[in-house]
């Protein structure tokens, strides 16, 4: 007897075969984003509150808002895991997530560079190398999720490529930094 009874794949997920994370560098880059922006934007209110009447303060109080804002994001999405089962591919967090069923992925293509999941309808996953640790055990555990799977000998295409978020999300977090500090010395 059962307390609770879901249908097959609503709600619970299958045993997970692997779960991954970020690389260490890009986590502990969106961590001190954080840090930063929350540091200069406290310098910066206090030097504002020294002369409010000065030309620009509204945007010197708002500015450091929004680059927190953009570095709590970058956080959040650094904090997500990869999970692989064989039910196929969820990308979240624990209590929200994005599941890709096994029976919705037609192939995955593995590259140099990183793994396409085809889908039958809607929109294809691509998991760039770079975003993620272990990507040669992501690879074998993709494989031994009995998903079909096809080699290639070269990087992604270019349009797979543009559905990664690594860089350009470290770009954020790098822009987010530098505007605090800009934001900050102006203030001053």
């Amino acid at each position: 007897m059962s307390a609770l009874d879901l249908p097959p794949g609503m709600g619970l997920t299958g045993a997970q075969l692997a779960v991954f994370k970020a690389p260490r560098r890009a986590s502990v880059l969106a961590a001190s984003a954080i840090v930063v922006t929350i540091i200069l934007g406290v310098a910066t209110w206090y030097f504002v509150s020294l002369r409010p009447w000065r030309r620009g303060s509204s945007i010197m109080i708002t500015l450091p808002v929004a680059l927190f804002a953009l570095s709590l994001l970058g956080y959040a999405v650094r904090r997500a895991q990869l999970a692989i089962t064989r039910d196929g591919v969820r990308w979240g967090w624990a209590t929200l997530g994005f599941h890709q069923p096994a029976s919705a992925i037609v192939v995955a293509h593995i590259y140099r560079d990183g793994i396409t999941l085809e889908a039958k309808r809607g929109s294809w996953w691509f998991l760039a190398a770079r975003d993620w640790e272990r990507f040669d055990a992501l690879v074998r555990q993709l494989r031994r999720s009995d998903l079909p799977t096809e080699d290639h000998d070269r990087n992604a295409p270019l349009r797979a490529r543009m559905q990664s978020y690594g860089r350009f999300l470290d770009g954020l977090m790098v822009a987010s930094i530098f505007g605090a500090i800009v934001i900050a010395l102006w203030a001053a």
